[in-house]
């Protein structure tokens, strides 16, 4: 009997609920959408041919869907997550995970963002009481679920559990959540051996730019950016040339150039976009200030 089975009540199982619980031990994940409990559902109708699981149809519908997981839940295996409550299952014998995991395998928009993300990479000492997690606005994530599910699944495949987006709770595994929706959510990548997307080198140095706020405030930014702006230099130009504002771009050209004497083509192309304003300050957060950059047209209120 798989590992997954012990210490629940076998007997409480019918056929189909042992090879679902096979497959959710297989699947190693502690939480489930219901739209990827019904995939695992899906691919065991298909490849139970020659078991006696006196499944009812060919393929599995949304009754089937319902009556598997209210027989997993009786008999102590599955049940509703503490945090999401019943919009996610909770694969109870399956080891928990930390809370950016956790919000990674529910939201498949979203990825671990600003100091978070800063932590992640090495950026940082500080330790970040808040999880900040980043995810398209809400239009854009609508197309990125859809996108998502059509990728996974299998031609003829249906599922009639489709993915929605989630609202994250206040505290995900006993830590605070902080989700910052943007029209310019940008670039991560999934980190390895794990569930967990976060967002690039690049872009967490872009992020640094947009929303210092986030990120430890404007003086904590500065010395991050001493101290590895020139390791990650084409990565930062990279991430930062594909910013729409050129307020981030004179943000980082006066940092980059001016500040730190680092130099690349692309800086040069940044200048252009320079303009006089009472509103190009380094620190959004901050007053005006009189000093100023001429290159840059920005206040250097830090």
């Amino acid at each position: 009997m798989a590992e997954l089975l012990r210490g629940i009540y076998p007997e409480r199982l019918t056929l189909a609920g042992h090879r679902l619980a096979e497959l959710l031990e297989a699947n190693g994940k502690p939480v489930l959408t219901q739209f990827d409990f019904f995939r695992i559902i899906w691919r065991m109708y298909l490849t139970s041919s020659g078991e006696r699981l006196y499944l009812r149809h060919e393929t599995p519908t949304q009754e089937d869907g319902n009556r598997l997981r209210l027989n997993l839940k009786k008999s102590g295996l599955v049940g509703a997550d503490r945090d999401y409550g019943s919009r996610i299952i909770r694969v109870l014998a399956i080891s928990d995970l930390p809370a950016e995991d956790i919000a990674c395998l529910v939201d498949p928009t979203c990825y671990v963002s600003h100091l978070s993300a800063m932590q992640r990479w090495g950026l940082t000492d500080r330790s970040p009481e808040a999880l900040i997690l980043t995810r398209p606005d809400r239009k854009t994530a609508t197309k990125q679920l859809a996108a998502h599910m059509e990728g996974l699944l299998a031609e003829n495949e249906e599922n009639p559990f489709p993915l929605k987006i989630i609202t994250h709770p206040a505290r995900v595994r006993k830590r605070t959540v902080h989700v910052y929706e943007s029209k310019t959510a940008g670039a991560s990548l999934n980190v390895r051996g794990g569930d967990v997307r976060l967002s690039t080198i690049g872009q967490t140095f872009l992020d640094m730019l947009q929303k210092p706020d986030l990120c430890g405030g404007m003086d904590h930014i500065l010395d991050v950016w001493e101290e590895h702006a020139a390791t990650y230099l084409s990565d930062i130009v990279a991430a930062v040339d594909t910013a729409t504002s050129g307020l981030v771009k004179s943000r980082a050209g006066y940092i980059l150039e001016e500040r730190l004497g680092l130099k690349h083509p692309s800086i040069e192309q940044w200048k252009a976009l320079g303009q006089r304003g009472s509103s190009r300050k380094l620190d959004p957060s901050k007053a005006f200030a009189p000093t100023f950059s001429e290159t840059w047209m920005i206040s250097l209120n830090v």
